[in-house]
């Protein structure tokens, strides 16, 4: 056989195993970026148009359903959740002007929450029509080494940004919390990533992003250690909610459309905010004795028989924060909302 001949068998020999993996679902991170981007939501929460949190979501129906972090839309000084929700749905190109980017908003409700699996569902007022639906994976079919990619709203980044990466390591009853399973990847996360979807290499949420790695308690930066609370978990807590989305199981080689999910009716959005103040949300905690997580960057505590020079340093923010402030977007956008509603009340004395 030739050496010409040898290299057209080898090119033939890469081109079926190509064929082979699309044929199987998988899809490139662009290709699942353009398809389920508008599926993911920025979130703003506020009480006053001033504080508040910011976070990212997965529209889960096409009536407006919206799954993300329970520490998101709680107000981790008062336990209960923020009085004002605002969604803001993806443009058809991101520019990185919020002037043009933030257009498309829409207010929501809280329908019910669980701080300690760090899981919330937000029931948009008034949808608008077509909206894109990101489908639940079955996570029992991604494993260690899986590729894996987020779309989020990482502060000192972009919004609607996307990372890629690989399932790192599986962990049953994360922090001790009984059936509160997670995926760690290096995929990176950073504050704002919350409550974002964890998609596999067809596009399917098979995790909820949910808290981060930064510090360790000797001070030593931590690198590519975040987490993901499954879809399983997700599933089976919506269920308990009367929600029923079923995994999504696709035919090999089909294209993924944007799709509506089943038309099952939700408990009453009055749930959560009859019910007892929960306490903080887990995700606040650390991640291990030895870890930082997004939401829990206090110090530990000094050991007081030590002198006080012996102090841990305190956590340092190691970028620029550029191009956004997570909380000065959060601000911004709110005390906008705050006043045109005053405007609102004026006209109509």
């Amino acid at each position: 056989m030739s050496l010409n001949h040898r290299i057209a068998v080898g090119l033939l020999f890469f081109a079926l195993l190509f064929w082979e993996a699309r044929g199987a679902g998988a899809y490139t991170p662009k290709e699942i970026y353009q398809t389920i981007g508008p599926g993911v939501v920025l979130i703003l929460a506020s009480d006053d148009g001033r504080l508040g949190s910011g976070g990212t979501g997965s529209i889960l129906r096409a009536d407006g359903l919206v799954i993300t972090n329970a520490h998101v839309v709680i107000n981790k000084e008062t336990n209960r959740p923020y009085r004002r929700l605002s969604l803001f749905l993806k443009p058809e190109r991101v520019t990185g002007n919020m002037d043009k980017d933030l257009t498309r908003r829409v207010e929501a409700k809280l329908v019910a929450h669980d701080a300690a699996l760090d899981i919330a569902l937000l029931r948009m007022e008034n949808p608008p029509a077509g909206l894109t639906v990101v489908s639940l994976g079955n996570p029992e079919e991604v494993a260690i080494g899986d590729p894996v990619v987020a779309i989020g709203h990482p502060e000192t980044g972009g919004l609607w940004t996307l990372t890629t990466g690989t399932i790192s390591a599986e962990i049953e009853n994360f922090n001790g919390v009984k059936g509160k399973d997670i995926f760690q990847t290096e995929t990176s996360l950073n504050r704002g990533n919350s409550g974002g979807p964890l998609l596999d290499g067809r596009g399917a949420m098979v995790g909820v992003n949910t808290m981060i790695s930064r510090k360790a308690a000797d001070g030593l930066t931590i690198t590519s250690i975040n987490f993901a609370v499954k879809s399983s978990v997700a599933r089976q807590w919506l269920e308990t909610q009367g929600v029923a989305i079923p995994y999504e199981s696709l035919a090999a080689g089909s294209a993924r459309p944007p799709t509506a999910a089943s038309p099952t009716v939700p408990r009453s959005a009055e749930k959560a905010e009859a019910s007892a103040p929960t306490p903080p949300p887990a995700a606040e905690k650390p991640a291990t004795p030895a870890q930082k997580s997004e939401t829990g960057l206090k110090s530990p505590a000094p050991d007081v028989k030590k002198p006080a020079k012996e102090e841990k340093p305190a956590a340092q923010i190691l970028t620029e924060k550029r191009p956004y402030d997570l909380d000065r977007l959060v601000a911004d956008r709110m005390k906008e909302m705050e006043d045109l509603m005053e405007e609102m009340k004026g006209k109509f004395r």
